[in-house]
């Protein structure tokens, strides 16, 4: 694995911290409607489904994998790492690409939720832009002091939920991350070539549910 790959999973190992820890302030997260409401609802379902003891991991591993699904715009996340390129792609590549970023990212997801010690995090703060715009800021406490970790979010209208399409670890971007990594290899090898270093690094990590 590249430094970028390596970089940009970091990012998203980190990330998913948040769905499954014990928030600090958990009532003032929770205002009716906000962003940071709705993260704390997806917190609360991963909590509940990591200490169902009479589940296996394999259903556990579903049911989390479902609620990603329900909190990350994949579509969005690989629309805008791959930039220019997205409008080279056509359907079917648009497609398959989506559906195997996914699943790296989801794989990634689940490995890390699958070691879930019960990490705290803390909000720092919460921006909305225009309506449809937010930031939600949180720090993650580790030994070694906080991590800065801040969601990008959209209001997708006919869903009328907020949708998380960019995450942000110490400053680095995991949109950008990947955006460099993927430029490259279609720069060398051409959409359909990063399709196929994605099946490949989909099965490095493993399946996941279809969806």
């Amino acid at each position: 694995m590249n430094a970028s790959f390596a970089a940009a999973r970091r990012i998203f190992l980190v990330a998913c911290l948040l769905p499954g820890i014990v928030f600090l302030n958990p009532h003032e997260a929770r205002a009716a409607g906000s962003p940071k409401a709705e993260l704390s609802s997806s917190v609360d379902e991963v909590i509940r489904v990591l200490s169902d003891k009479s589940a296996d991991d394999e259903s556990k591993r579903h049911r989390v994998v479902a609620l990603v699904d329900t909190r990350f715009d994949f579509r969005e996340m690989t629309k805008r790492v791959l930039a220019t390129n997205w409008r080279s792609a056509n359907k079917e590549q648009r497609r398959a690409i989506t559906k195997l970023f996914r699943e790296l990212l989801s794989n990634t997801y689940w490995r890390r939720m699958a070691g879930y010690k019960g990490e705290q995090v803390g909000y720092t703060g919460e921006a909305i832009r225009n309506d449809v715009y937010a930031t939600v800021n949180t720090a993650i406490a580790t030994a070694n002091g906080p991590i800065p970790v801040d969601y990008k979010l959209h209001l997708k209208k006919k869903k009328d939920k907020w949708l998380v399409y960019d995450v942000v670890i110490e400053q680095v971007s995991l949109v950008r991350n990947y955006r460099g990594e993927f430029y490259d290899i279609v720069k060398n090898k051409g959409i359909d070539g990063l399709i196929v270093e994605l099946e490949k690094k989909v099965g490095q990590t493993g399946a996941v549910p279809s969806k």
